[in-house]
């Protein structure tokens, strides 16, 4: 939209999926949204503290629209549009689109499902199921340190139905999977992704393996990962995962390993408590290992409003400067706190809202 600003995109948006919603809901039409405020203070060795309000801490703040239509003999379409946004200013997380999040439309039935268009990597779908931190807030070690990108474009989709549990994915998808400024690697690419998943009673496993495969062949990359849910009891639940990531010119070769559990401390309240740790295979220039422990609690206030606090601690070694993210899946460039110092240490707090409609 030449010519207006990202403010007036998205409140011009947000009032057509409004008028969409209501003028079609007998079409199976939703429209929802979150919004996810956090206070946190990061401090980071080398530099002052920084302390600020942020966005999508434990959610990415977005307002969506989905639906299907029955075509008959089983067979539906569906589709999701949604939009991120940063609440801090009411700016969009991406210029240079709007539906940043989603923006697909797939046939679905019996067989399973078919989408076409920018959607959510099986990696994404599977981070949650990994961990105690639902891979989000600054307490999340497998979200911090694992460099899996959340969704990808001109994206193709096949999801099988759940067969005693089993369910399959495989995705293709040429183009690049950032915003404003995507990375060399997922410029010109092209994107194949094959994940299964088991989940039967307190149990879940999945495995994904993703090639990134760019124009030049030194920026290629392959990433991997394996992990469990198991709820032991009411209240306890496990969680562990790992995940290998690597570059065929040797310039990325790491294995991240996490471990966390989620305690129902009481019927509205919840702690998770996780550590994740990086090795760092390669040699030179920001080679270092690095690991996170953390705590976060959530207490649920109603269907839709909870409120939730992490405390991170990132320990780095080496020459290896990861920033310490502020948020979940949308993050302000303002919020990655980094240290200057190589293998400086970082550490943070966090107290959000989270509402959901």
């Amino acid at each position: 939209m030449p010519g207006i600003d990202a403010g007036t995109r998205l409140r011009t948006a947000a009032l057509c999926l409004a008028a969409s919603g209501a003028a079609h809901a007998q079409d199976g039409v939703t429209t929802y949204g979150v919004l996810d405020m956090f206070a946190t203070r990061i401090a980071a060795d080398g530099v002052p503290a920084a302390v600020r309000l942020d966005s999508s801490g434990l959610l990415a703040s977005r307002i969506g629209l989905r639906g299907t239509h029955a075509l008959g003999g089983g067979l539906r379409t569906a589709f999701v549009i949604e939009i991120g946004l940063n609440q801090d200013d009411g700016s969009a997380p991406d210029a240079n689109r709007l539906a940043n999040r989603q923006a697909w439309v797939g046939l679905a039935g019996r067989f399973g499902e078919v989408r076409l268009g920018r959607q959510n990597t099986p990696q994404f779908y599977m981070n949650g199921k990994y961990d105690a931190f639902t891979s989000a807030t600054q307490g999340s070690g497998w979200n911090n340190l694992f460099g899996a990108p959340p969704r990808v474009d001109n994206a193709i989709a096949l999801i099988s139905p759940s067969l005693g549990g089993v369910k399959l994915q495989a995705l293709l998808a040429r183009g690049a999977s950032g915003g404003a400024a995507p990375a060399p690697e997922t410029a010109s690419n092209q994107n194949l992704h094959f994940a299964a998943e088991y989940e039967q009673g307190p149990l879940y496993l999945g495995a994904n393996h993703e090639l990134i495969k760019a124009a030049s062949a030194t920026l290629s990359i392959r990433r991997s990962s394996v992990g469990a849910s198991y709820a032991m009891t009411p209240r306890w639940t496990m969680f562990g995962a790992a995940g290998r990531e690597q570059r065929p010119d040797g310039s990325l070769s790491t294995r991240l390993y996490s471990l966390s559990a989620r305690w129902q401390w009481l019927p509205a309240t919840s702690l998770a408590f996780g550590w994740a740790g990086l090795q760092d295979q390669r040699s030179g220039a920001g080679h270092g290992d690095a690991s996170e422990l953390s705590v976060m609690v959530r207490q649920v206030l109603s269907r839709r409003t909870s409120i939730y606090s992490a405390l991170s601690r990132l320990s780095q070694d080496g020459q290896r400067n990861s920033f310490f993210p502020g948020g979940s899946a949308v993050v302000a460039p303002a919020a990655q706190i980094r240290s200057p110092l190589p293998g400086g240490q970082i550490s943070g707090v966090q107290l959000g809202l989270l509402h959901s409609f």
